[in-house]
């Protein structure tokens, strides 16, 4: 099955600024509109490697800011074999926002960042995952993206259940899944079974989308969820 990657061919803006968060290059966040506008925080993929960073997401991010947001996205240390360090970030960099409390919206890995987020971080209030990565061990054992899971945790997924969206509870956070029906990234039997595991979340299922559409502002999924 092919898929729709132009995505990754759309003009991307420059942040408005930067925001500082630790002493690693990679502890740092583009910072795009207002501080006064609802605050967001995005959560790029790539299933925790190294090689993708928060590029990618820049025409998701300045579209959000044009429609009147206060757009945080985040960049986290991707070191294989060390999620501590990618859950670590995440939480400094929340903590870092001069915003009382904020919205997540992750994608595929990213939205396994905003889940765990949700479970472990006082300040965020709603999380938009976008086909998440919601189960290490069904990762694990499809071995998605040639073995994402084992290169992200270095250890077998059934010893890391504190990072894994399955047995996480989520409180009084609002969650929404959002999953395409064509996704050959993050299948959407995952999220299916995330949704049924987990009554309190709220689940979106789009037919004819794949993984990238997700993020792609031509698309207008994601202000279209923000906007109703």
């Amino acid at each position: 099955m092919s898929e729709d990657r132009s995505v990754f061919e759309l003009p991307t803006r420059q942040p408005d600024s930067t925001l500082v968060y630790g002493e690693d290059p990679s502890q740092i966040a583009d910072i795009f509109g207002s501080p006064k506008s609802p605050a967001l925080v995005l959560i790029h993929g790539g299933y925790w490697r190294p090689q993708y960073d928060r590029v990618h997401a820049r025409p998701l991010a300045g579209a959000l800011a044009d429609a009147g947001y206060f757009v945080i996205s985040l960049e986290y240390r991707r070191i294989p074999g060390n999620p501590d360090a990618m859950v670590a970030d995440v939480a400094a960099a929340i903590a870092a926002i001069p915003a009382e409390s904020v919205t997540l919206i992750g994608h595929s890995a990213g939205g396994h960042l905003a889940l765990w987020a949700a479970a472990n971080v006082s300040k965020v209030r709603k999380v938009v995952a976008l086909a998440p990565v919601s189960d290490l061990q069904m990762t694990e054992d499809l071995h998605l993206d040639e073995g994402a899971a084992t290169d992200f945790l270095g250890c077998p997924a059934s010893t890391r259940t504190d990072l894994d969206p399955m047995y996480l509870e989520y409180g009084d956070v609002e969650v929404l899944v959002v999953q395409g029906d064509c996704d050959i990234r993050v299948p959407v039997e995952m999220n299916r079974k995330f949704a049924m595991h987990q009554p309190q979340v709220k689940y979106q299922e789009h037919p004819r989308i794949g993984h990238f559409e997700l993020i792609d502002p031509n698309k207008s999924i994601v202000l279209g969820l923000l906007n109703s």
